[in-house]
């Protein structure tokens, strides 16, 4: 007999399911229960309160692309480089499961506030990734931090819109070629933009045994 997931990993399963189905908001602790098969004992020994569960849910996730994304990264390139390796990758992390994507996109905006720290905290490390552009300039002083901040504030939007209407990503040929032409523009110019039109996508194969295959 295999046995089942521990009560943590249930409650986690339980609530990207019904983040999915009905989003944040709309989820109780009982409906929690009852999809993880849990009675209100076993919650209490792992978290204080729902805002609790979701905060350790999403802090998991992000752990789990972290952990991806060092596994699958190469050696360290020139910043387009970098940048191109880093959209694809999370774009195919959130891509692999759309319980996840609508989970760590839009539910997380409704969260308690430590989620909401924590999801900015990440943000400002994708903001300081594509700041990373200025030193790309004859001038940095041209630019400021406040476009990789308006750059990349329209990337998160434009998913959020995406998952806000859909169940699931589009493909990443639909998608990342346009993200990656948004940020190489004001860096790099127009001609090394349309190039990222043009780009293929890395290879799945080194992301492959962790990705995994997409949910129904």
């Amino acid at each position: 007999m295999v046995p089942r997931p521990n009560p943590r990993a249930r409650l986690h399963d339980a609530l990207l399911e019904l983040c999915f189905e009905r989003g944040f908001r709309r989820v109780d602790l009982a409906s929690l229960l009852a999809r993880a098969g849990l009675d209100r004992a076993a919650f209490a020994r792992e978290f204080s309160d729902l805002e609790d569960c979701f905060d350790a849910c999403f802090r998991a996730e992000v752990e789990r692309y972290r952990r991806q994304a060092r596994a699958s990264s190469a050696q360290p390139g020139e910043w387009r480089e970098q940048v191109h390796a880093r959209a694809y990758s999370l774009y195919r992390f959130l891509g692999a499961d759309r319980r996840r994507a609508r989970f760590i996109v839009v539910d997380s905006r409704a969260a308690g506030e430590r989620t909401l720290l924590f999801a900015g905290q990440l943000i400002d490390e994708l903001f300081g990734l594509i700041d990373g552009g200025r030193r790309e300039l004859a001038d940095p002083g041209l630019l400021t931090r406040a476009t990789a901040e308006s750059i990349g504030g329209g990337i998160f939007n434009q998913l959020y819109a995406i998952l806000g209407r859909a169940t699931a990503l589009p493909p990443e040929a639909e998608i990342v070629p346009q993200l990656m032409y948004s940020i190489v523009l004001p860096y790099l110019g127009p001609a090394a933009a349309r190039q990222e039109l043009e780009i293929p996508p890395p290879p799945l194969a080194d992301e492959s045994s962790s990705l995994g295959a997409s949910r129904g």
